[in-house]
């Protein structure tokens, strides 16, 4: 290992009358002579210097959104469960999720959500635009719900996979 060199070190390290040039001076100097173009006049100092955050995700206006519009009238469109019974609000659940799984763009006739990111943005979406007291509401959350456990089951059958050096468990039983 190298050693750091001491403070007093570091003044002798440059010849009398050289200054020490920073890094992000030196990255500038070399910019401008490869592209000819002059740097800016000031540099940040480092600790002035803040990470800039990108601005937050915001999905395209709902109304706005042919395939949102279609999927929200399609929901509307099934019918609520019948009593108020745990078996009624299952059925009902599970007819979401299946328009969910089904449901084709209007526009194309191919299926409009293929992964777990779209199917939850569109609950996500959906969920906005509802009453929460309804039962399309309790529905939707069902099916986020359960789309989130599926993609924890696969994160973690991924993950065993890896750690058993790409033979899952279930494949040392074949």
């Amino acid at each position: 290992m190298i050693p750091s060199l001491p403070p007093s070190a570091l003044g002798r390290a440059a010849a009398a009358g050289d200054d020490l040039i920073p890094l992000q001076q030196r990255l500038l100097a070399a910019a401008q002579d490869a592209d000819g173009a002059a740097p800016p006049t000031e540099t940040p100092e480092t600790g002035d210097a803040k990470p800039v955050d990108p601005p937050p995700f915001k999905w395209p206006d709902f109304q706005s959104d042919p395939v949102a519009v279609a999927f929200l009238a399609a929901l509307r469109g099934l019918p609520p469960p019948a009593t108020d019974s745990q078996e009624d609000k299952q059925r009902y659940a599970d007819a979401v999720g299946k328009l969910l799984r089904d449901f084709k763009d209007p526009a194309t006739g191919e299926l409009a959500f293929t992964t777990l990111k779209q199917k939850n943005d569109m609950i996500q979406r959906t969920l906005e635009q509802i009453d929460k007291d309804s039962p399309l509401h309790t529905a939707l959350l069902t099916s986020l719900v359960s789309n989130m456990g599926i993609g924890s089951m696969m994160t973690q059958w991924m993950q065993d996979a890896i750690m058993s050096g790409g033979v899952p468990k279930e494949m040392e039983d074949w």
